[in-house]
């Protein structure tokens, strides 16, 4: 998967960042994402994230179960500088908000999308 961001994405539409150490995994996801209608960029470390926080107008990050914590938190402190932009964390029993109490049960691909559309709505 490269890594080099998209120049297609609009910088005033809003976009998705799927962020993961682990290449496969992110392509997975920004293919799924992106055959549901959502314009997406991955990133696969913090200096990619902040490209392209600045490069983009991001309205909801994701972030893989394979992050620590700690790199987590620097993630979401990269992307949110200068304004609230949610951060979505995979877990095993589905999506979970940063720092809220939302939740999602994911079982199906469909379920996490279903997952996603919800967040973007409530974030307007």
């Amino acid at each position: 998967m490269s890594t080099k961001p998209p120049s297609r994405p609009d910088k005033r539409k809003p976009v998705v960042l799927v962020v993961s150490r682990d290449s496969n995994a992110a392509a997975a996801r920004k293919r799924l994402l992106e055959e549901a209608g959502f314009e997406v960029v991955a990133a696969m470390n913090l200096q990619q994230v902040t490209d392209a926080s600045k490069r983009y107008k991001i309205r909801l990050a994701i972030v893989g179960y394979s992050l620590p914590p700690a790199e987590k938190r620097r993630v979401a402190n990269a992307i949110s500088e200068g304004s609230r932009v949610p951060v979505l964390e995979l877990h095993k029993d589905g999506p979970q908000l940063m720092d809220t109490g939302f939740s999602h049960h994911s079982q199906t691909p469909d379920d996490f999308i279903d997952a996603v559309r919800e967040l973007l709505k409530k974030t307007r």
